[in-house]
């Protein structure tokens, strides 16, 4: 795929993401401003690439994510900064992803949703997400329940998710599985997550032949620094473009709609979406489509049985202090170590392992299993 061009043509779209500054809002105006500054960024992308169909800006680029005034700062799809967004997109012509953190929930009473929303070249939502692994342990919005796909500028097929979402593989190939020729991954990452989450985005790229672009945060917040490296990553799992860590970078690249197409078509060999169902087809015609995998049977069966699993290969409570597992007891330490210091550090390490087993064995089950 080439990459360094500012210009696009009928075969390719035009992305860009955004290394957005992480904005600090106290009050609804000042989030509206801030929105008037990303539509703005908007404009100032469409002039320096000519070629922009599609801009993409992160998780919480519109209203930030204060610790404690984020409840007095939901807003609502038909809501002034939606608007703001709206024209933007009609004003320059392009397609844009933007985050809402959060959404108002319809029901009173319940927290608000993580949303994504592309708006189309005439000021249109055709693409609404809700988050549906929000982060733990930290992010306080209601899970949505379903992935999707809108076509975007020019025919491309893209399904939008939201930062830790694509870390649980499932999403990436269901969204393949819908059609999504590009992944859109909209995030709000920190370190010390940087390099595992640069890994990811080109591994889901690879393992469901489509392009994946990634919109990032960058600069420091009330709590955490963002790390930026926002990408876009082609079909064959390599990079197109990268910002660096600074905030307020951007940058660009031309997804081919023919070479996407052609690769999912002709390939054979790493034809992912293909061999995933037809496994076996270079010894028998056709291949097997049934699903070998015990655990999705089990959830798609058994939803309770696999929770159960889940928590027999970790815990049983959502707070680690409320689990019935018994606790991992640091290890002795060295003969060295021993010899040193004789009974300090022995009784030092036997009282903690003590205190543990015993702690485990008043009040705890041993396994962990229902």
């Amino acid at each position: 795929m080439p990459v360094g061009s500012i210009s696009s043509s009928p075969d390719t779209v035009g992305v860009a993401v955004v290394n957005y500054r992480v904005p600090i809002c106290e009050t609804r105006q000042e989030v509206l401003d801030n929105c008037k500054k990303i539509a703005d960024t908007v404009q100032g992308l469409k002039r320096g690439y000519p070629g922009l169909d599609l801009v993409i800006f992160p998780e919480y680029s519109t209203q930030g994510f204060h610790p404690t005034l984020w409840p007095q700062l939901t807003t609502t799809l038909d809501g002034p900064e939606v608007q703001v967004f709206k024209q933007a997109c009609r004003d320059n012509g392009v397609y844009g992803v933007f985050s809402l953190t959060g959404e108002e929930h319809p029901e009173a009473g319940k927290n608000p949703y993580n949303t994504l929303i592309m708006i189309t070249d005439q000021g249109e939502i055709n693409h609404v997400y809700r988050k549906v692994f929000p982060w733990v342990p930290k992010e306080p919005w209601t899970a949505g329940n379903e992935f999707s796909v809108a076509l975007g500028p020019k025919g491309l097929v893209c399904g939008g998710c939201i930062c830790y979402d694509l870390n649980m593989p499932e999403v990436g190939r269901d969204l393949a599985f819908k059609g999504a020729e590009l992944i859109i991954r909209i995030q709000g990452y920190m370190y010390p997550a940087k390099e595992q989450q640069i890994q990811v985005a080109k591994v889901r790229a690879w393992e469901n032949n489509c392009y994946v672009a990634v919109a990032n945060m960058a600069g420091r917040d009330m709590v955490y620094s963002y790390f930026g490296h926002s990408n876009i990553v082609s079909f064959d799992g390599t990079t197109l473009a990268e910002c660096g860590t600074s905030p307020d970078e951007a940058t660009y690249a031309e997804l081919s709609l023919s070479a996407i197409r052609n690769a999912r078509r002709n390939w054979t060999a790493e034809n992912h979406i293909y061999n995933l169902m037809h496994r076996g087809y270079t010894s028998e015609p056709g291949g097997q489509a049934e699903c070998p995998f015990d655990f999705y049977k089990t959830w798609a069966a058994a939803p309770a049985k696999a929770k159960t699993l889940s928590e027999a290969l970790t815990r049983d409570a959502d707070a680690p202090a409320d689990a019935t597992c018994v606790d991992v007891a640091p290890m002795p330490p060295s003969r060295l170590i021993s010899a040193t210091f004789g009974k300090a550090a022995n009784g030092k390490a036997n009282g903690h392992a003590n205190g543990h087993a015993n702690g485990t064995a008043n009040g705890k089950t041993a396994n962990g299993v229902h």
